[in-house]
């Protein structure tokens, strides 16, 4: 089922939708969209768990790339289809949204790659206690600590010296390898601690 009186271009000029064109799984999932289809089929389509593209489809659909069309009963289920408001997206190229747009995608940027490393750390977890039912031990190790920085300058240093001692870990722990080592993966974040309520204001 296709929007009535769907344009063929819509030019966008708001910056929260530049930052979801500006973002290529987003643009996976809306060239999907041209015509309707539930989040499950698009996660089929571009080969991305179900749950991952429902995130985003709601993100596209809170800025007003997306909207919902109609649905249909599936196995029980009640699926809703979702269709791009337009065929075509045509970016601004007005100078003061691109300034406020660099920036905002600056301020974003380390939150955005916070988010994909949670979600890629989810997906290995995922598949480890799949081996977990074959093996009854899967080694790995975790760490998860709290530390108070008083401004900018601290929390910059801070990062250096972490980044500088894990970089001696890795090298002295690499020099001796070879193909036969069993392989590790590590994920290292900072970010700042959110006390309860906060989120709510």
């Amino acid at each position: 089922m296709n929007l009535e009186h769907k344009p063929k271009k819509k030019l966008i000029t708001d910056v929260d939708q530049i930052l979801m064109l500006n973002h290529p799984l987003k643009m996976e999932i809306l060239q999907q969209l041209t015509e309707s289809r539930s989040s499950s089929e698009v996660a089929k389509l571009i080969g991305e768990p179900p749950q991952k593209i429902n995130y985003h489809i709601k993100k596209l659909e809170g800025v007003g790339l997306i909207q919902r069309v109609g649905h249909r009963n599936v196995r029980n289920l009640v699926e809703v289809l979702y269709e791009t408001v337009a065929e075509q997206f045509v970016l601004s190229d007005d100078s003061k949204i691109n300034n406020k747009l660099i920036q905002q995608m600056k301020d974003q940027g380390s939150l955005k790659y916070l988010f994909e490393m949670s979600e890629q750390m989810k997906q290995d977890t995922m598949k480890l206690m799949n081996v977990v039912d074959e093996s009854n031990h899967v080694p790995s190790a975790t760490l998860d600590f709290t530390i108070k920085l008083s401004n900018e300058e601290q929390r910059k240093q801070f990062i250096d010296d972490y980044v500088q001692m894990i970089k001696k870990l890795v090298s002295k722990y690499n020099a001796n390898g070879d193909e036969s080592n069993e392989v590790f993966q590590a994920m290292i974040a900072l970010y700042p601690h959110i006390k309860e309520g906060d989120e709510q204001k």
